[in-house]
């Protein structure tokens, strides 16, 4: 049986293109979900070190920001809104990068983070992307419906 020549550089092109393997992209996918559900959604800020790996840089919008700068923002976000609520929505993976859709609601009863503390009710979705190696996070790009947020705050 001959191969079409199409068919031989698809296979090639597919084979030279592939992501870098992760040790576990299901067990990648399981650390991704604790930071959206265990440290931001229930505040556990106890066990970075199992999240985490040397050297991890966060990005949003045009910043970069180190694992302290990271957590503070949680922190202060967490503050903000004392009984916030996280659900991951759909988490896909591939290689050493995870993408986590997730949403989050609860009352901005404090005045923090940015957020006046008058009791709005918020409901906010976004998207998260973590890269790992060695089955920490290295690296992450977010992005959350801030138009949606601002709106829910009474922002003009």
């Amino acid at each position: 049986m001959k191969s079409h020549p199409l068919r031989v550089v698809l296979l090639f092109a597919s084979a030279a293109f592939a992501w870098p393997a992760s040790a576990d992209v299901a067990a990648d996918k399981i650390t991704a979900s604790r930071v959206l559900l265990e440290k931001m959604g229930r505040g556990d800020f106890s066990k970075l070190d199992e999240i985490y790996g040397p050297g991890f840089v966060a990005h949003a919008g045009a910043k970069s920001y180190s694992l302290d700068e990271d957590n503070r923002s949680g922190l202060a976000i967490r503050a903000a809104v004392p009984d916030l609520q996280v659900m991951v929505d759909r988490l896909i993976g591939e290689g050493d990068l995870v993408a986590v859709h997730w949403r989050a609601r609860g009352t901005n009863s404090v005045a923090a983070a940015g957020m006046p503390g008058k009791g709005a009710t918020l409901e906010v979705e976004g998207m998260t992307i973590f890269r790992f190696r060695d089955g920490r996070i290295v690296e992450e790009w977010s992005l959350t419906d801030r138009l949606a947020l601002m709106n829910q705050l009474g922002a003009q």
